[in-house]
């Protein structure tokens, strides 16, 4: 297993509600490839460095996880599917 950290950016109009749904998604998601979370850091919500498709803010938040390596890819692809998602980072920690 390799420790990863990935920030998600998630979309201010789900609300904090809908954000910690999508979290929650996420962590699920590192479940069924049979990662661990390790650590979970929810900011709320925050002001972009720029505007993502007409947004201003998003609600982000910081997973820490450890994972076998074969499974990032799907990992990644299950991201690139998840609804209400706007962006993520994946890096080794």
């Amino acid at each position: 297993m390799k420790s990863y950290e990935s920030m998600i950016l998630i979309d201010e109009k789900l609300g904090e509600d809908g954000a910690r749904t999508v979290s929650n998604a996420v962590k699920d998601l590192i479940s069924e490839l049979k990662g661990k979370v390790s650590d979970s850091n929810f900011w709320g919500k925050r002001k972009l460095a720029y505007e993502i498709k007409h947004a201003k803010e998003g609600f982000y938040e910081v997973i820490k996880f450890e994972m076998d390596p074969k499974n990032t890819p799907k990992f990644n692809a299950g991201l690139r599917l998840m609804s209400g998602l706007v962006r993520y980072l994946v890096t080794a920690a």
